[in-house]
């Protein structure tokens, strides 16, 4: 009788123990999962912001230092075609504001000394040099009356760029970039879109609106690029001494390259010359 009862209590006992040690073992389990799970997300986030830095982006193979005794490159870009080929200048030559022009800026090259305006000079295979300092105030291109302003702007990889709209109409911001992410954004007036270019490419902006406007953002992978201004004129400073290839884009006449020897603490002058031909 006794052992009749007991066998059922005995059961009872262990199938609670085992019960016991089931929810144990389920809780240590559902406890290891959440701190791996949270170890995984964590580890996500550090990747996500390590990759998304500008300094894994930008410029892989550039080396920063300080740059003790650097030479200067000083020059210009000239256009030597036939000027009758040329847009147009209604302005007739006046130093008037980008703003007040309605003329495409494809090609603009001065009355004065055949500079080209608008070509970005850099240097293509530098490998150590100075600091990229990424601009703690935003370069900006804006639209006005269905115009880019600046036509080419060219930064170091990692700058954010304001993006703004100073028509009192509707724009819209499209690129078609490969490297860094494309968009197409609608804006109104005085609306500002931020955006940053972390991987060096040529980017066309267009406005889907108004088909005639359209820049140039120049993504470089070192601090060592100038775009010409209305004369064609350039320079640079902080070059390490050495034998660098310099190189001249422009979005109508292609690109220019050519070898050049900077010498410690001089200025190196150099003239690049477009053709029709």
């Amino acid at each position: 009788m006794f052992f009749g009862f007991a066998c059922p209590v005995g059961m009872i006992f262990v199938a609670c123990v085992l019960s016991d040690i089931f929810l144990i073992s389920l809780d240590y389990y559902e406890n290891l999962m959440k701190k791996n799970y949270l170890a995984y997300i964590s580890f996500l986030f550090l990747l996500w912001g390590s990759i998304s830095s500008p300094t894994v982006f930008a410029g892989k193979d550039y080396t920063e230092t300080e740059v003790t005794n650097g030479g200067s490159a000083v020059g210009s870009v000239k256009y030597m075609g036939d000027l009758t080929t040329l847009t147009l200048q209604l302005h007739g030559g006046w130093d008037i504001s980008d703003a007040s022009k309605s003329i495409p800026e494809k090609l603009i090259v001065s009355k004065i000394n055949n500079g080209l305006k608008f070509a970005v000079v850099s240097i293509k295979n530098i490998s150590t040099g100075k600091k990229r300092i990424l601009p703690t105030i935003h370069p900006v291109i804006d639209q006005q009356r269905n115009t880019f302003i600046p036509h080419v702007l060219a930064i170091v990889a990692g700058t954010t760029v304001d993006i703004l709209n100073g028509d009192e109409e509707l724009h819209t911001i499209h690129t078609r970039s490969k490297k860094n992410q494309p968009f197409n954004l609608g804006t109104t007036y005085k609306q500002r879109i931020l955006e940053t270019f972390y991987y060096p490419e040529t980017i066309k902006l267009t406005c889907d609106i108004h088909k005639s406007a359209y820049a140039w953002i120049v993504v470089l992978d070192n601090p060592y690029f100038d775009t010409t201004d209305k004369n064609g004129y350039f320079e640079m400073c902080d070059i390490p001494p050495g034998t660098y290839t310099f190189q001249v884009w422009h979005e109508e006449l292609g690109t220019l390259e050519k070898e050049v020897k900077i010498n410690p603490g001089e200025i190196t002058n150099m003239e690049f010359i477009y053709s029709q031909n």
